[in-house]
């Protein structure tokens, strides 16, 4: 399988592809993609299901408008085929549970690693469904998702 497995993380640029994306309120739109490149695996989150409390990963996001303001609603993380099929639901957060603190990490999202790997050219997608119409503004918008990254 994998040579080394090892902590990474996504940050705003990594899943948000446009330095601003209007968001349509009731569906949920594609702010962005990252597509796993060759020799790599791509897990989401890190460490152990076990004592979430204590979870090494973690999981950071604020989304934000022009203003700057927060933009509320729920936030999905899919897996996609090549082919951009939807393969899997990673997770799913309302974003009022997941900006709870920029600097401390222990009051932060646990983000434990869900077991499974994402292999070459296949897409980890961000969606956002907002309460509101909006556009995001990526240069506003904060992103820390701990990843488990693998050398294949």
């Amino acid at each position: 399988m994998a040579g080394e497995i090892y902590r990474s993380a996504f940050i705003a640029t990594d899943l948000i592809s446009a330095a601003t994306v209007a968001c349509t309120a009731g569906q949920f739109n594609k702010l962005g993609e990252y597509q796993v490149q060759a020799g790599e695996i791509v897990g989401l989150g890190f460490g152990e299901q076990t004592g979430q409390e204590n979870a090494v990963g973690r999981l950071y996001m604020l989304l934000q408008n022009a203003t700057p303001a927060a933009v509320n609603g729920t936030v999905r993380i899919q897996a996609y085929t090549p082919q951009n099929r939807p393969l899997e639901i990673l997770a799913e957060f309302r974003t009022e549970a997941i900006s709870q603190n920029a600097t401390d990490r222990t009051k932060q999202m646990p983000l434990a690693f869900n077991n499974i790997f994402l292999s070459e050219d296949k897409k980890i997608y961000l969606e956002f469904n907002p309460d509101s119409t909006q556009t995001l503004t990526r240069a506003n918008c904060t992103i820390n998702m701990d990843i488990t990254r693998g050398v294949v």
